[in-house]
């Protein structure tokens, strides 16, 4: 209904989350509660249970996901940390999107799009089987140019398989493959790395994952499961910055004086340019066969690899091996109580060992009605690129000669320690339904960059650098909800919005850490209304509000705070029948009628945008 044609987006509709494209490059930057830059570092997102999590640039890459939108039956979000239940990365939230089963859309579906800044979007997805097997197969296309004036293209080629097969009535075996490649645009932002004529250009981005798991049915209320799945992603780029004396404005006979040893020569430099994998293997029990308790524990195995000359400074391959024991409960000890209780043990090479625990009590006062109250510590680890950060300009065999980013020894931990109280009503047979949550969130050993112009850390040009660190922290204090009425099939409203303050915890002058507190917006609210009209048609109306809010990080590549906008978007679409297929063609308008706004940084300016979207499913 909203008319939105990235995933991404559709977390713009849900209370305390913000949406925006990347400062750096045609990629989406979301997160929970701001604290954020261009790459939103503490949110984790799983598709079908595997991570997405990028253990190089400590984000989520959502174009990147392995999945089409019309694959998925529903995304789950927990508002709130959850790394109790989804391990170190899941700090401020968790997004889970769960894909359909492949025997639910039997036959041929067909899907194209078209629309402002050269936009094109084409899918084709086949599911069919026989006996114990289905599958389902999608093949993508997207393209877009970005902004007006930033090159920030993109092309996204994508093909992904899921199978099942269930081989006795109380097994099911799931196979998910997928790849994607294409072009992206380098965005261009980074000045103190780029000069103004190497900012153009696009990088290679390519990924690939095979994920397996197997369910078994014990017997009725008891179950187990084990997945493994490995995901590798790698991104291919290579600038030229010019020759060493050019750079330093000195004539090439000055550079064996400056650097002993070393000739005159072309300097290097990307951004964009490394490989990362991921093997995990995990298994689950669960037993819900007693009335008054229900638990479940596991147990599982991580191994991420990095390389990248840029980031770290040598071409070596680094990894980080790692374990993790959890354990939940739901305890009823009387009618219309209920009480949560999980936790788990990590044990990593970056993270050491650390506990995240999760407290809940829950009171259900009528059917209706319920009340909940919690308590979650969570943690989260450096991760490779930021414990190993070695980022600058680098001769071939390693040496620095200009460092941009340095971190010395392995930071401590993020650590989160959050407080909920939260309302759940159902009015007018369920039509109507109010979620309401009052919270605070401490954040403590933050992983800062600190800009020392006096630092002389291993480099040739001691120009100063950005220093890695455990910063302060920062506490948030607010309230969110989502309000939605449904008066009637095919009719939905659905209101959001969060009220959150932040507090800086420490002495911006004393430490020379920037203030955090403009990194979370004050208001945020979207606005979905949607109605099914006669003669198949459907209409639907979005509005979205996010306050004033810095996307820069302590960097401040963005240009400083972008400026409070409301953005209205319209969809109108038509369904059709055929014997055997059915189709839908929609129209839709972002932003229509409210001026440019600015979308992570003052110069990305989205404008009024306009998509026909065109889809068939043949059975």
């Amino acid at each position: 209904a909203s008319g939105f044609i990235e995933i991404a987006d559709l977390l713009r509709l849900v209370p305390g989350f913000q949406v925006t494209m990347s400062t750096l490059d045609h990629s989406y930057a979301v997160t929970y509660h701001g604290q954020s830059d261009a790459y939103p570092r503490r949110m984790e997102v799983l598709v079908d249970g595997r991570s997405v999590y990028s253990s190089s640039q400590l984000s989520v890459d959502w174009h990147g996901l392995g999945v089409q939108l019309e694959d998925i039956e529903r995304i789950e979000v927990v508002r709130g940390p959850s790394s109790p239940v989804y391990g170190a990365n899941a700090l401020v939230a968790t997004v889970h999107i769960i894909t359909r089963q492949p025997y639910q859309d039997p036959g041929l579906f067909a899907r194209v799009a078209a629309g402002s800044r050269d936009t094109t979007s084409a899918m084709l997805r086949y599911a069919g089987g026989e006996d114990a097997l289905d599958f389902r197969l999608s093949l993508g296309y997207d393209q877009t140019d970005g902004f007006e004036g930033r090159n920030d293209e993109k092309i996204v080629r994508s093909a992904n398989l899921r199978a099942q097969y269930n081989p006795t009535p109380k097994d099911v075996l799931n196979v998910h493959l997928g790849f994607r490649n294409g072009p992206v645009g380098r965005g261009g932002d980074v000045s103190i790395v780029l000069p103004d004529e190497s900012r153009t250009g696009q990088y290679q981005e390519e990924s690939n994952y095979l994920q397996l798991r197997w369910n078994r049915a014990l017997e009725p209320g008891r179950d187990t499961y084990i997945q493994f799945y490995r995901k590798y992603r790698k991104q291919r780029d290579a600038v030229t910055l010019g020759r060493l004396s050019d750079l330093l404005g000195v004539p090439s006979a000055a550079i064996p004086l400056l650097f002993p040893g070393r000739e005159d020569q072309e300097v290097g430099f990307s951004v964009h340019d490394f490989s990362e994998e991921r093997f995990d293997l995990e298994w689950q029990y669960n037993d819900q066969r007693a009335a008054r308790l229900q638990w479940a524990v596991g147990a599982g195995l991580r191994l991420e690899r990095l390389k990248s000359f840029q980031y770290l400074a040598h071409k070596d391959l680094v990894e980080e091996f790692s374990q993790r024991l959890f354990a939940h409960t739901a305890w009823h000890p009387a009618d219309g109580w209920v009480l949560n209780l999980g936790g788990m043990v990590e044990n990593g090479d970056l993270l050491g060992t650390e506990l995240s625990y999760r407290i809940s009590l829950n009171r259900l006062l009528t059917p209706e009605h319920a009340l909940r109250g919690s308590v979650t510590r969570a943690v989260r680890e450096a991760g490779l690129n930021f414990s190993e950060g070695r980022l600058g300009v680098h001769f071939p065999d390693g040496e620095t000669i200009d460092m941009f980013l340095f971190v010395a020894g392995t930071p401590e931990p993020e650590e989160m320690l959050a407080f909920e109280l939260g309302y759940l009503g159902s009015w007018m047979e369920r039509r109507l339904n109010l979620d309401l949550k009052a919270f605070r969130e401490e954040i403590r050993e933050e992983h800062r960059a600190r800009y020392d112009p006096t630092a002389v850390v291993p480099e040739l040009i001691p120009n100063g650098s950005f220093l890695g660190l455990n910063g302060g922290g920062v506490d948030l204090t607010g309230i969110e909800g989502q309000l939605q009425y449904r008066p009637m099939p095919g009719s939905l409203a659905s209101l959001q919005y969060a009220l959150i303050h932040a507090d800086d915890q420490y002495d911006t002058i004393a430490t020379g850490l920037p203030s955090r507190e403009q990194d979370t917006p004050r208001h945020s609210l979207s606005l979905l209304l949607a109605h099914r009209l006669p003669w198949d048609l459907e209409a639907s109306l979005g509005f979205y509000y996010l306050d004033r809010v810095n996307w820069g990080g302590d960097g401040d590549s963005s240009g400083g705070p972008v400026d409070p906008y409301h953005r209205l978007d319209l969809r109108l679409a038509r369904r059709f029948h055929w014997d055997g297929a059915q189709g839908l063609l929609e129209l839709i308008g972002q932003n229509v009628g409210t001026g440019a706004y600015e979308e992570g940084r003052p110069e990305n300016l989205f404008d009024t945008r306009w998509l026909v979207r065109a889809s068939l499913q043949f059975d």
